[in-house]
């Protein structure tokens, strides 16, 4: 699959922060081949400077393939959330390899001068790793993943983002998302804009939800990051998240959330278990969260 679109230029600051990254990445852990039994997992750790917790729900599927990994050493601290897709165990399978590989890629790369094209050399190995995934006869598997990863180093953050899974900025009380949805849906939304189709024929697309990158894809071109340092504010939170969480909840939905509940372990648990009331089938649902303690 090739990329159906090009990021929209930025002027400014906006440009500066925002700014498209060329290189592409590798990563890790939630959850494990026991853990995908659990309907809930939960986990949470701090460090000097970050607060981090985690939430996970299987929804209504038959099993957990999400995977949320973070770790942190003396110099920095890494957060990854992957989101599977392939039969049987593939789906578990490419989202566990993808968590692992990018957490402990950055982890032994935490010094490096140029971590966003760490991160897209990780990625690069990744998906050739998750294109390789083969089943207990050696046949090789059709399995995916999207992937997210935060990088936390002296107040200043990176981040990539491959697939449809997102990741938020929370600051002063406001929510925007930092990462670009990679699906056909973001090419349909620039046609409306063309005036070559209808809102409702973007909306109601077959295709709208089909990804136009995620790990495993035959190439991958298409990521987005930050190549210039992003400067944390002290009490910002970013939320990592998989699409069973967004497609449930709003972005104003999960501001008020944050808004409301201070503690992090707290917030991890009622943003998926709200998205868990509403009605019909449930994806697996998973929320990270890292609060910068400045």
């Amino acid at each position: 699959m090739i990329s159906l679109f090009k990021r929209k230029k930025l002027k400014g600051k906006a440009a500066d922060e925002m700014q498209a990254m060329d290189d592409v990445t590798q990563t890790l852990l939630y959850p494990s081949e026991n853990d995908s039994e659990k309907t809930l997992c939960f986990d949470s750790c701090e460090t000097d400077t970050t607060e981090i917790a985690s939430y996970m729900s299987i929804g209504t599927r038959n099993n957990q393939q999400d995977s949320v990994r973070f770790d942190h050493n003396e110099f920095s601290t890494v957060c990854v959330v992957c989101d599977g897709m392939g039969g049987l165990s593939g789906g578990e399978r490419a989202s566990a390899l993808a968590a692992q590989g990018m957490t402990q890629h950055l982890l032994e790369n935490a010094q490096a001068t140029d971590i966003s094209t760490e991160m897209g050399r990780a990625a690069l190995r990744l998906n050739e790793k998750v294109k390789d995934i083969r089943d207990s006869e050696n046949r090789k598997m059709e399995a995916g993943t999207t992937l997210t990863a935060v990088f936390i180093r002296n107040g200043e953050l990176f981040w990539c983002g491959i697939g449809d899974s997102h990741i938020y900025l929370y600051r002063a009380g406001e929510l925007r998302q930092l990462n670009i949805d990679h699906n056909f849906g973001v090419h349909l939304d620039q046609m409306v804009q063309e005036g070559s189709i209808t809102t409702e024929e973007a909306l109601r697309h077959p295709q709208r939800a089909a990804l136009t990158s995620y790990l495993g894809i035959q190439e991958l071109t298409l990521i987005s990051g930050n190549r210039i340092p992003f400067p944390l504010q002290k009490d910002d939170v970013l939320l990592q998240c998989t699409d069973g969480l967004y497609r449930c909840l709003s972005d104003d939905a999960i501001c008020q959330i944050l808004n409301a509940t201070k503690d992090l372990k707290q917030a991890s648990k009622l943003l998926v278990e709200t998205a868990l009331t509403f009605p019909g089938a449930h994806d697996n649902t998973s929320v990270l969260l890292t609060k910068y303690k400045g």
